[in-house]
């Protein structure tokens, strides 16, 4: 009966239409598939932020409730969360300023969230176990690499300036710069909530620094 199922053979039609996927369901589900069943038909940029805000909703109260007898690595874990979209808001609002606006920048923004919850469910999977406190050279390269690669964003930041200005009305270079001082001070929080022991833990919590949303493209680009 399940191998029919999945080949379709004794599936009956039923309209494709946006619907409420519940909690137990989703957190058994990745983003892609997850949007499948949520957005049905329809298919717009408010849509699917709000399915990105409702399957990160989801995994995050998995994650609580697993954490349940954990209670201040549960708290360390929404710091850190917060921590996290802050800083991908922060390259929002900066790749904004530098692409001269476009609202996929707000888009994306929200649209990372499922992946900073995959991020947290590993490092309380981590932190619960041996696994974390793993310790080795491929550990303290990936941390000095994450490292490496914020602090050497932060520095072309504070260099950068619009190369055609008037491409974008949006850059102030004042405004610009506290936006830059922001997002450091963000990182900052981050490194200095997860420490820096050269463990598993340590490093994969430091993988969220590596890349950014957009800005390192746009360092180059604008």
């Amino acid at each position: 009966m399940v191998a029919e199922v999945l080949l379709g053979l004794t599936l009956t039609a039923v309209p494709a239409q946006a619907a409420k996927i519940p909690c137990t369901v989703a957190v058994t589900l990745d983003p892609r598939t997850y949007d499948l069943l949520a957005l049905g038909t329809q298919v717009n940029e408010a849509a699917a932020d709000q399915s990105s805000l409702d399957y990160a909703g989801c995994q995050a109260a998995r994650l609580g409730t697993q954490l349940a007898r954990s209670p201040q690595l549960r708290e360390r874990l929404g710091q850190l969360r917060t921590l996290y979209r802050q800083l991908r808001a922060e390259e929002g609002g900066l790749a904004y300023v530098m692409a001269g606006g476009g609202t996929l920048h707000s888009h994306a923004v929200l649209r990372s969230y499922p992946a900073l919850e995959q991020t947290l469910a590993s490092l309380g999977a981590l932190a619960s176990s041996r696994l974390g406190a793993q310790t080795g050279p491929q550990y303290t390269d990936s941390l000095a690499f994450s490292r490496t690669a914020f602090n050497d964003r932060l520095t072309a930041l504070k260099a950068w300036k619009p190369k055609d200005p008037a491409s974008t009305s949006f850059y102030d270079a004042r405004t610009f710069q506290a936006d830059v001082t922001a997002y450091a001070q963000t990182g900052a929080a981050i490194m200095r909530l997860l420490g820096s022991t050269g463990n598993a833990a340590t490093a994969a919590g430091y993988l969220p620094l590596q890349s950014a949303l957009f800005v390192d493209e746009y360092l180059n680009a604008f």
